[in-house]
Protein backbone atom coordinates (compact mmCIF):
# COMPACT_ATOMS: atom_id res chain seq x y z
CA UNK A 1 0.00 0.00 0.00
CA UNK A 2 0.55 3.44 -0.16
CA UNK A 3 3.45 4.71 2.20
CA UNK A 4 0.98 7.66 3.66
CA UNK A 5 -1.71 5.45 4.64
CA UNK A 6 -1.70 5.46 8.58
CA UNK A 7 -1.26 2.04 9.67
CA UNK A 8 -4.23 1.62 12.31
CA UNK A 9 -6.55 1.55 9.54
CA UNK A 10 -4.86 -1.02 7.60
CA UNK A 11 -7.00 -4.27 9.25
CA UNK A 12 -10.09 -2.47 8.95
CA UNK A 13 -9.54 -1.73 5.24
CA UNK A 14 -9.21 -4.83 4.49
CA UNK A 15 -12.09 -6.55 5.99
CA UNK A 16 -14.27 -3.59 4.28
CA UNK A 17 -12.56 -4.91 0.99
CA UNK A 18 -13.41 -8.76 2.18
CA UNK A 19 -16.60 -7.90 2.98
CA UNK A 20 -17.11 -5.73 -0.44
CA UNK A 21 -15.91 -8.69 -2.01
CA UNK A 22 -18.34 -11.10 -0.48
CA UNK A 23 -21.45 -8.94 -1.49
CA UNK A 24 -20.00 -9.35 -4.67
CA UNK A 25 -20.61 -13.09 -4.77
CA UNK A 26 -23.96 -13.15 -3.07
CA UNK A 27 -24.96 -10.72 -5.56
CA UNK A 28 -23.27 -11.98 -8.75
CA UNK A 29 -26.02 -14.79 -9.52
CA UNK A 30 -29.24 -12.18 -8.92
CA UNK A 31 -27.40 -10.04 -11.08
CA UNK A 32 -26.49 -12.66 -13.98
CA UNK A 33 -30.02 -13.73 -14.32
CA UNK A 34 -32.92 -11.86 -16.17
CA UNK A 35 -35.13 -10.13 -13.26
CA UNK A 36 -38.09 -10.61 -15.09
CA UNK A 37 -38.24 -13.65 -15.76
CA UNK A 38 -37.00 -14.94 -12.20
CA UNK A 39 -39.94 -12.64 -10.34
CA UNK A 40 -42.80 -14.33 -12.42
CA UNK A 41 -41.57 -17.52 -10.56
CA UNK A 42 -41.77 -16.17 -7.25
CA UNK A 43 -45.04 -15.95 -4.81
CA UNK A 44 -45.66 -12.01 -4.16
CA UNK A 45 -44.26 -12.53 -0.88
CA UNK A 46 -40.63 -13.47 -1.78
CA UNK A 47 -40.93 -10.97 -4.41
CA UNK A 48 -40.98 -8.56 -1.66
CA UNK A 49 -38.02 -9.70 0.14
CA UNK A 50 -36.09 -9.47 -2.74
CA UNK A 51 -36.79 -6.04 -3.48
CA UNK A 52 -36.41 -5.23 0.69
CA UNK A 53 -33.17 -7.15 0.71
CA UNK A 54 -31.70 -5.28 -2.17
CA UNK A 55 -33.00 -1.81 -0.50
CA UNK A 56 -31.39 -2.68 2.37
CA UNK A 57 -28.25 -3.67 0.81
CA UNK A 58 -28.15 -0.13 -1.98
CA UNK A 59 -29.19 1.38 1.27
CA UNK A 60 -26.27 -0.06 3.59
CA UNK A 61 -23.62 0.10 0.56
CA UNK A 62 -24.61 4.36 -0.01
CA UNK A 63 -24.21 4.48 3.59
CA UNK A 64 -20.87 3.14 3.76
CA UNK A 65 -19.58 4.95 0.83
CA UNK A 66 -20.62 8.51 2.95
CA UNK A 67 -18.29 7.11 5.86
CA UNK A 68 -15.51 6.45 3.66
CA UNK A 69 -16.05 9.79 1.82
CA UNK A 70 -15.76 11.27 5.40
CA UNK A 71 -19.62 12.91 5.08
CA UNK A 72 -21.82 12.11 8.38
CA UNK A 73 -24.50 9.64 7.16
CA UNK A 74 -26.84 10.10 10.21
CA UNK A 75 -27.59 13.85 8.97
CA UNK A 76 -28.56 12.72 5.56
CA UNK A 77 -31.87 10.72 4.76
CA UNK A 78 -29.87 7.85 4.73
CA UNK A 79 -30.93 7.06 8.44
CA UNK A 80 -34.30 8.05 7.83
CA UNK A 81 -34.44 5.82 4.22
CA UNK A 82 -32.99 2.73 6.04
CA UNK A 83 -35.67 2.86 9.12
CA UNK A 84 -38.41 2.91 6.27
CA UNK A 85 -36.73 -0.14 4.87
CA UNK A 86 -36.74 -1.98 8.25
CA UNK A 87 -40.59 -1.27 8.64
CA UNK A 88 -41.35 -3.04 5.17
CA UNK A 89 -38.94 -5.40 6.95
CA UNK A 90 -41.19 -5.76 9.78
CA UNK A 91 -44.02 -5.53 7.24
CA UNK A 92 -42.97 -8.87 5.76
CA UNK A 93 -42.34 -10.69 8.80
CA UNK A 94 -46.09 -9.80 9.84
CA UNK A 95 -47.38 -11.12 6.57
CA UNK A 96 -45.23 -14.45 6.89
CA UNK A 97 -46.29 -15.06 10.55
CA UNK A 98 -49.48 -14.23 9.47
CA UNK A 99 -49.42 -17.39 7.15
CA UNK A 100 -47.73 -19.73 9.28
CA UNK A 101 -50.44 -18.83 11.93
CA UNK A 102 -53.10 -22.15 12.70
CA UNK A 103 -56.81 -21.44 11.09
CA UNK A 104 -59.58 -22.15 13.42
CA UNK A 105 -62.40 -24.32 12.06
CA UNK A 106 -64.98 -22.88 13.13
CA UNK A 107 -67.63 -26.23 12.46
CA UNK A 108 -65.41 -27.73 15.38
CA UNK A 109 -65.45 -24.23 17.37
CA UNK A 110 -69.22 -23.97 17.24
CA UNK A 111 -69.92 -27.55 17.98
CA UNK A 112 -67.47 -26.88 21.12
CA UNK A 113 -69.01 -23.98 22.67
CA UNK A 114 -73.05 -25.34 22.04
CA UNK A 115 -71.81 -28.88 23.72
CA UNK A 116 -70.21 -26.85 26.57
CA UNK A 117 -73.29 -24.51 26.96
CA UNK A 118 -75.73 -27.31 26.92
CA UNK A 119 -77.29 -28.54 29.71
CA UNK A 120 -78.83 -31.75 31.16
CA UNK A 121 -82.42 -32.15 30.74
CA UNK A 122 -82.39 -30.30 28.07
CA UNK A 123 -82.83 -30.79 24.54
CA UNK A 124 -79.52 -30.65 22.11
CA UNK A 125 -78.96 -28.21 20.28
CA UNK A 126 -78.18 -29.15 16.58
CA UNK A 127 -76.11 -27.42 14.19
CA UNK A 128 -77.85 -26.77 10.37
CA UNK A 129 -74.55 -25.84 7.80
CA UNK A 130 -77.05 -23.80 5.58
CA UNK A 131 -78.58 -21.79 8.20
CA UNK A 132 -78.56 -17.87 7.85
CA UNK A 133 -76.45 -15.78 10.30
CA UNK A 134 -79.54 -14.20 12.02
CA UNK A 135 -80.76 -17.88 12.65
CA UNK A 136 -77.67 -19.16 13.94
CA UNK A 137 -77.12 -16.20 16.27
CA UNK A 138 -80.44 -16.31 17.76
CA UNK A 139 -79.73 -20.39 18.49
CA UNK A 140 -76.13 -19.06 20.39
CA UNK A 141 -78.27 -16.34 22.58
CA UNK A 142 -80.90 -18.86 23.52
CA UNK A 143 -78.43 -21.90 24.49
CA UNK A 144 -76.59 -19.08 26.64
CA UNK A 145 -79.68 -18.01 28.26
CA UNK A 146 -81.95 -21.48 28.18
CA UNK A 147 -85.27 -21.73 29.78
CA UNK A 148 -85.82 -22.81 33.33
CA UNK A 149 -87.31 -25.90 32.66
CA UNK A 150 -88.07 -28.30 36.03
CA UNK A 151 -86.85 -31.59 35.66
CA UNK A 152 -88.88 -33.80 37.03
CA UNK A 153 -87.40 -37.01 38.97
CA UNK A 154 -88.70 -40.38 38.43
CA UNK A 155 -88.51 -42.60 41.21
CA UNK A 156 -86.37 -46.07 40.36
Amino acid sequence: MDEDFPEELLDTVKNFDKGIDELEKGFADLLAMNRTEFFEELDPLSRAKIDIVSLYSINSLFWMLMKTLGHNPQASDVKAELGRVRSAIARCKEIQDREKRGKVNQDAARRMVTSGLWKPGEQKLRHDGGRDEPERSSEMQEAANPPRKKIRQCDV
